[in-house]
C-alpha cells in the first residue's frame, strides 16, 4: 500500500492487484492521483490550468484540490494579478508533506540523497563501505539513513520511501551468470528486505539506467517528451526506456540491458567476453567509466576532478580525443539499434561521466546512422545530453517513491516495490 493509497482510504493497487474493471472508486483514485501528479510536476499552477491540461471538469478539480489541501499534500502559492475576472489561486506540492530518499550503491561507495515534495535537496551523504559484504553494508546504510533523518528532525513515518539503485542482477534464477565483477556475494542477497526492516521505510529497487530515466522524465513534464530512452554510461552501459511517461520493464524487469548486446566496438560483457583478459578479469568496455580512465591513463576517481577534465579537453589531450572518437562510434551504433527497436522521441545520454565529456561524446556521435528516426518534423534532436547527468542515478532513485505514489496509471505501479501491508505509518 502506497502513501497516497492510505490517504485514499486504504485502497491498494500495488503488486499483482491489477484493475479488472472500471469502478467509480477506481476512477476517483485515478483522478486524484492525476491532479496531484500535475500539481507536483507543473506547480505553481491554477485550477483552471489543471482542468485544461487533464480535461476534468472544474467542479471535479475543485473537489480534489480541496481534499489535497485539507491533507496538507499541496499548498496555495499565491494569486494571479492583472488579469480579467476572479484572481486565480496557484497550487503547488507541499514541501513539508514528506521526504523521499534515494540510494545509489556502487562498488565500495554509496550516495544518499533526500528530497522534499518540491524536489528540493534536504540532505546528502557520501559513504565508503565494503560492498563485498552485503550484510555489513546494509547495516551501515540503514544507520546512515536514520542518522540523516534524526539530524534533520524528520520522522521516519513521513518518508514516502527509499529508492535503492543497485548495479547487479542479484539473482541465480538466470541460466547464465550476469553478475558484475566483484558483486558475487550479492546473488540473492535479501538486501532490500533487510534495509526495509532496519529502517521501517518502504524500499523500491531499480537499476541505474531506469532510475535515471524516471528522474529525467520527472524533469521533463511536457507530454511531447513522454517517449524517450535514457542511455546510461557508468561502469557498464544500459538504457532506461520510457513509454507514454512510464518505464518499460519487460517480462523480467530487464528491458534495456544494452551492455549485454554483442555490439560492434564493445568487446566484452559479463556473459560473452571477446576482449583481452588480464589476471582473469575482463577488459573494460570503451563506453564506460573504466574504459575512459584506462584510455587516458588516470584512475577512475580522477574523473570527478572537473578541473582536470576541463584541462584535458582544452588541451585536446590525444588520449581523450582517441577515446571520444572510439566511444562515439560505439554510441552511434547503439543509437541506431535503440531507434529501430523502440522509435523513441529522443535518446538522452547521461550517467556519472562529467557533463563536458557527455556533451562532446554526443557531438562526436553525429552524423548518426540513417534510421526512420531521421525525420524533418522532429522537435528535439535524435541524440542529446540528458538534463540529469552526474547525479542521475541517485536523483532518479530519490524520485522513485514519489513517482510510484503519484502515478495515476495503476497498471504501471512498480512491481519491484517492497511495501508492508500498513506502510511506514498512518497518514
Amino acid at each position: 500500500m502506497t502513501f497516497l493509497d492510505r490517504l485514499d482510504g486504504g485502497s491498494s493497487r500495488d503488486g499483482d492487484d491489477l484493475i479488472a474493471g472500471s469502478r467509480i472508486e477506481d476512477a476517483r483514485i485515478h483522478n486524484r492521483r492525476l491532479v496531484f501528479e500535475t500539481i507536483f510536476q507543473r506547480g505553481p499552477i491554477s485550477r483552471v490550468e489543471i482542468s485544461g491540461i487533464i480535461g476534468l471538469k472544474p467542479q471535479t478539480i475543485s473537489s480534489i484540490t480541496r481534499e489535497l489541501l485539507e491533507q496538507d499534500l499541496i499548498v496555495e502559492a499565491g494569486r494571479s494579478s492583472g488579469l480579467r475576472g476572479q484572481p486565480q489561486i496557484y497550487l503547488e506540492a507541499n514541501a513539508e508533506a514528506g521526504w523521499s530518499i534515494g540510494v545509489h550503491l556502487d562498488q565500495n561507495h554509496c550516495s544518499i540523497l533526500a528530497f522534499d515534495l518540491k524536489r528540493s535537496e534536504r540532505g546528502r551523504l557520501s559513504l565508503r563501505l565494503d560492498t563485498r559484504n552485503p550484510a555489513s553494508a546494509v547495516r551501515v546504510l540503514a544507520t546512515a539513513i536514520l542518522n540523516l533523518l534524526e539530524g534533520n528532525n524528520q520522522p521516519v513515518k513521513s518518508v514516502w520511501g527509499i529508492g535503492l539503485v543497485l548495479p547487479t542482477f542479484g539473482s541465480d534464477v538466470y541460466d547464465f551468470d550476469f553478475s558484475i565483477q566483484h558483486w558475487d556475494a550479492w546473488r540473492d542477497a535479501s538486501f532490500a528486505e533487510e534495509l526495509q526492516q532496519l529502517t521501517g521505510i518502504p524500499v523500491l529497487v531499480e537499476n541505474d539506467a531506469t532510475a535515471a530515466a524516471i528522474g529525467e522524465r520527472i524533469h521533463r513534464p511536457d507530454a511531447g517528451e513522454a517517449n524517450f530512452v535514457y542511455y546510461y554510461v557508468g561502469h557498464g552501459s544500459g538504457a532506461g526506456i520510457i513509454i507514454d511517461g512510464y518505464p518499460f520493464k519487460g517480462v523480467g524487469g530487464n528491458a534495456g540491458e544494452i551492455g549485454l548486446l554483442p555490439v560492434p566496438g564493445i568487446p566484452a560483457n559479463p556473459v560473452w567476453s571477446n576482449g583481452p583478459m588480464d589476471a582473469g578479469e575482463q577488459a573494460p568496455s570503451p563506453l564506460s567509466l573504466e574504459g575512459l580512465a584506462a584510455a587516458c591513463g588516470i584512475d577512475e576517481a580522477s574523473l570527478n576532478d572537473h578541473q582536470l577534465v576541463d584541462q584535458m579537453l582544452a588541451m585536446r589531450d590525444h588520449r581523450l580525443m582517441d577515446w571520444l572518437a572510439h566511444a562515439a562510434n560505439v554510441l552511434r551504433d547503439v543509437t541506431a539499434i535503440i531507434e529501430v527497436m523502440y522509435d523513441p522521441g529522443f535518446i538522452a545520454v547521461g550517467g556519472p561521466l562529467p557533463r563536458a565529456i557527455v556533451e562532446r561524446l554526443v557531438d562526436r556521435a553525429y552524423p548518426l546512422r540513417p534510421t526512420p528516426a531521421a525525420r524533418h518534423d522532429r522537435s528535439l534532436p535524435r541524440l542529446l545530453p540528458a538534463k540529469l547527468i552526474e547525479d542521475a542515478a541517485v536523483t532518479g532513485a530519490a524520485m522513485l517513491p514519489i513517482f510510484v505514489n503519484i502515478s495515476h496509471n495503476f497498471r504501471h505501479l512498480y512491481f519491484r516495490q517492497l511495501l508492508s501491508e500498513d506502510g511506514p505509518g498512518e497518514a
